[in-house]
């Protein structure tokens, strides 16, 4: 027999139970207007990104961009001395990447005037603990060019995009610290943000391969600083 203390405890874990249940249906019903949701902080590129034996000539903002869904992206340039060549990096920051996949190929034609043709998927690498990233060349001139995301990992391809900033619950758990956000319709639980960033020098036509390893090498390096530095949500 079910004592009554038993009953009237029973009875509250019911009630609250279907409560909750209650706020997140409406959560996922009701879902609200992307207006009403919280826009990612503004940021301010610092005017010194420092890499290790890259002495930096230079930096200066960047043109501001918007894409055809009105949103605004800022960036900056950064001029580093390298030799025989310096290297040039861009990099700007995306706060919407599922309205605007920052795919290799997309901002290649939004930002540069590099034909897409110039990739393909043998210009594509990855590294463990990086992610992935483009190394190719175009017009004597190599780049390196990836996606930094707040995760952590690099991306180069709508897809690897999508994946990375879409939560499992099942493989990496829900991000806790947006749930509530997520819960009063003030945040996204997915975080689809990205630092689109390439870095470009000339090739050293005497040493090709020595020019796209240096590129290489102060690419990876710069990713991993901005790993370390990336926005405040």
């Amino acid at each position: 027999m079910i004592s009554i203390p038993n009953l009237a405890r029973q009875s509250l874990l019911s009630i609250l139970c279907v409560s909750a249940i209650g706020v997140l249906g409406n959560a996922l019903i009701n879902n609200p207007a992307k207006s009403s949701l919280k826009e990612p902080a503004a940021f301010d590129f610092p005017s010194n990104v420092p890499l290790a034996n890259v002495p930096m000539l230079a930096s200066k903002p960047l043109a501001a961009y918007t894409f055809k869904n009105k949103m605004v992206v800022n960036g900056r340039t950064y001029r580093y001395q390298n030799s025989p060549k310096p290297i040039e990096v861009e990099i700007r920051y995306i706060t919407d990447g599922v309205a605007n996949r920052p795919s290799m190929d997309q901002m290649l034609t939004a930002f540069t005037q590099i034909p897409t043709k110039a990739i393909d998927p043998t210009t594509m690498k990855q590294q463990p603990g990086l992610g992935f990233y483009s190394l190719f060349v175009d017009q004597k001139t190599a780049y390196f060019g990836t996606c930094i995301n707040p995760q952590g990992i690099t991306t180069v391809t709508g897809d690897q995009f999508h994946s990375n900033s879409n939560p499992n619950p099942l493989s990496s758990g829900i991000p806790v610290q947006r749930l509530l956000p997520w819960l009063l319709g003030r945040q996204t639980l997915r975080d689809s943000r990205c630092l689109w960033t390439i870095l470009s020098t000339p090739i050293d036509e005497a040493a090709p391969d020595a020019t796209m390893k240096t590129l290489e090498t102060v690419g990876v390096n710069w990713v991993r600083w901005w790993q370390i530095n990336f926005p405040a949500a």
